[in-house]
């Protein structure tokens, strides 16, 4: 693991992010490519709720430095999400069908 990360100043100076949308999206950003993370696992790093985790979440995609691509793999016909991380919010629109908002079901 890397002992730094460097982070644009766009980052910290965009006053529509929240303190903590900005903490997600740094962690997030720290992380190698391809690493699996889910909302508890970023909640239980610090003493944040899984709730405020995904509110900053959703915050980091509607303003989209978040983008979460849906497939469904034809032969399991499971549901998978990729989540991509960006250090300015991207300019182009996903593919269509690709951009979709998932729901967390309550247990």
């Amino acid at each position: 693991m890397r002992a730094f990360a460097a982070l644009a100043k766009t980052l910290s100076r965009d006053r529509r992010l929240s303190w903590g949308a900005v903490g997600v999206l740094a962690y997030l950003l720290c992380l190698p490519n391809g690493c699996w993370v889910t909302e508890r696992i970023i909640a239980e790093r610090r003493r944040e709720g899984c709730m405020s985790v995904v509110a900053s979440l959703r915050e980091l995609e509607e303003r989209r430095y978040l983008r979460r691509v849906v497939s469904r793999d034809p032969v399991t016909r499971r549901y998978s999400t990729v989540c991509e991380v960006f250090e300015r919010p991207y300019e182009s629109a996903a593919p269509a069908g690709e951009m979709q908002k998932v729901r967390l079901v309550a247990a």
